[in-house]
């Protein structure tokens, strides 16, 4: 269906920022409704108060169109529109865009001219270390600082263009848009007691100049490694801030609201001049509602869930804030564990099958400007489904979802050599320190167990969505090659490569995952500190296997790296248990899935709701 968009009619070169306005009269208080689309993202205000944003994020194979609605009393009034327009350049990797402009469907006949200005004095440069996030804006004082009112400068008539683009109705509610006021810690930094996403708006009077700039944690010191991001962090009590700043020279009055919301405990606001600036914060996320923890574990690992799901789930709310298939699979296992909201996992499962490529392999993440492909990640997708399937069904989901399955198993079909898969590339498992492990990979070569008994799992989650005994029985043929081939009879473990030299807990982890072997998870507890460890993520696998097996020995002794890190100052749970260059990410809050223990096989994929009985020591967290 082909729709009228606005634009201008001239397109400034590089990232900006188009301000929409329509001035009109009403006779009497009214409800104004509409429909809106905007490419790449928009930002409402009635009369300069922001009303909403939206639409929700989407990739080009599925764009979304969003309701707007406000009440406002009878005269005169001007509804702006800021729309943002960064192009194609390698920051906010998770925000995608197909030609930029604005969609406006309202038929009560009162929105009717538009104009346009594009916002002046604004430039953008690319932030650190939080390199996939949204850019760092910097305004100088030729910025017009009535424009959100539709004040000042020259509005022109806008011009149109037909988008022939899809637009679905929102798959998500609203996320939240809830104040928080943080404690002020000093003249310039501000402290926020839960890790918080949040759209800040700034009121700045004066003459000068305000440096802004958002951390998870200051440093012990200024030494940082600028490949793996990291530094000292201690106990988190450090003085040292690391990352640019989003910068604003002041002459007069500004209002200022962020085009994009900030991630992390500081805000510090830095004033050359004389400046006020009086700033204000609205926590953002999921609105997940709330989840009453029973121990500062619960707490921790929902607090990093809730900071981590948008209008995708995301990695990192700091960092790239991209959907990762590794890590969507478990916030959907948590999320359906404390909720029965499963429309973000649905969304989840959708916009990751998007990627799909020709020969049948998926993106790593998306929506995403990245081209990046994990073959793990993509047979979790369909482990992903699979956890799906086992609580809805065959439902409509499942079946539009089943022939993507099939394409991707034929890519993996194609990548196998002697029955087995062999794969170039980035073969990613886990962030193991083993110095062996390179990047991710495991050491070896690339045909390795892991990557293969995560096959055999895969085809059976198939087997089991289609009824279809081949795949078990194609299966049950790779499980026998991968015993001839990587099991070592004299330890009574798998190796990871074929000449077995090279041992670690995750194929012992997925070898019983496929199959009970007494004889194998006594050898995971005799090669204790022997073999290289899963790491925080991979040790989601490792737990089920505990959950599974009975083996809460071996889950509590896991268990106690979480609990360490209640040592380190920290409210949400990292990247890695050591030295992590994310203080809060994804993954880390699988726990949630051992600690609510359902009475499951092991799959931790069934919807468990908090009990109602909890005592009077709860924690409650979540809506402020």
């Amino acid at each position: 269906m082909k729709r009228f968009w606005f634009t201008p009619p001239v397109l400034p070169e590089g990232p900006h920022i188009t301000v929409y306005r329509c001035c009109f009269t009403l006779k009497e208080a009214q409800t104004v409704s509409f429909e809106f689309s905007a490419d790449e993202r928009a930002m409402f205000f009635l009369d300069g108060q922001r009303i909403m944003e939206g639409p929700e994020r989407g990739a080009p194979q599925r764009w979304y169109k969003q309701n707007c609605s406000f009440t406002a009393d009878a005269g005169n009034h001007t509804l702006t529109v800021r729309v943002l327009a960064l192009g194609f350049h390698k920051w906010s990797y998770g925000q995608l865009s197909v030609r930029t402009g604005l969609w406006i469907d309202e038929k009560q006949g009162i929105l009717q001219n538009w104009e346009y200005q594009i916002e002046s004095g604004c430039s953008f440069e690319a932030g650190f270390p939080d390199w996939g996030a949204f850019p760092r804006v910097h305004l100088d004082t030729t910025h017009n600082n009535g424009i959100l009112l539709g004040r000042n400068g020259s509005w022109q008539p806008v011009a149109l263009f037909e988008d022939e683009r899809e637009l679905f109705a929102p798959d998500l509610p609203l996320m939240r848009y809830e104040k928080v006021v943080p404690e002020k810690l000093s003249s310039e930094l501000y402290y926020f007691a839960e890790y918080v996403c949040v759209w800040a708006q700034y009121r700045f009077s004066g003459k000068g100049k305000v440096s802004i700039r958002w951390a998870e944690t200051p440093y012990l010191t200024g030494e940082f490694d600028l490949s793996r991001l990291t530094g000292k962090k201690g106990k988190r009590n450090g003085t040292y801030f690391v990352g640019n700043f989003d910068t604003f020279e002041i002459d007069g009055e500004l209002f200022w609201h962020d085009y994009w919301w900030h991630a992390g405990h500081y805000c510090q606001i830095i004033i050359e001049g004389e400046v006020d600036c009086q700033p204000e914060f609205f926590r953002t996320g999921y609105p997940y509602g709330e989840f009453k923890a029973k121990n500062t574990l619960e707490k921790m690992a929902f607090e990093t869930l809730q900071a981590c799901s948008f209008e995708t789930y995301m990695d990192c709310p700091y960092y790239e804030q991209l959907m990762y298939i590794g890590d969507s699979r478990l916030e959907a296992i948590c999320t359906r564990l404390i909720t029965g909201d499963d429309r973000l996992i649905r969304k989840a499962l959708r916009m990751l099958s998007l990627s799909q490529r020709p020969d049948g392999s998926l993106n790593s993440q998306y929506p995403s400007r990245s081209v990046q492909t994990i073959p793990s990640f993509m047979l979790i997708w369909i482990l992903m489904l699979h956890d799906h399937w086992q609580v809805n069904g065959a439902d409509e989901l499942v079946k539009e979802l089943l022939p993507r399955v099939e394409k991707l198993l034929g890519f993996f079909r194609n990548c196998e050599k002697d029955g087995l898969l062999s794969i170039d590339g980035w073969n990613f498992i886990d962030w193991c320190k083993d110095p062996l492990w390179n990047n991710g990979t495991p050491p070896g070569g690339t045909v390795n167990s892991i990557l293969n008994l995560f096959y055999v799992l895969t085809l059976r989650a198939v087997s089991d969505m289609t009824g279809d005994e081949k795949f078990r029985e194609k299966s049950d043929g790779i499980a026998g090659k991968i015993r001839q081939c990587f099991f070592d009879e004299e330890k009574g473990l798998y190796a990871i490569d074929p000449e077995h030299k090279y041992y670690s807990e995750h194929s012992q982890v997925l070898g019983l995952l496929i199959e009970d072997d007494p004889a194998l998870r006594e050898k995971l507890r005799e090669y204790q500190g022997k073999l290289t460890p899963c790491s925080i993520y991979f040790s989601f696998y490792y737990l089920q296997v505990c959950h599974k097996y009975g083996m809460d020995d071996l889950a509590e002794k896991r268990l106690q790296c979480w609990r360490d890190l209640m040592d380190e100052g920290l409210t949400t749970f990292p990247e890695e248990f050591v030295n992590p260059r994310s203080d809060c990410h994804a993954w880390s809050s699988h726990i949630l899935c051992y600690l609510l223990k359902p009475s499951h096989d092991g799959l931790m994929s069934r919807r468990q709701t908090c009990r109602s009985d909890e005592t009077a020591s709860s924690v409650v967290v979540g809506r402020e």
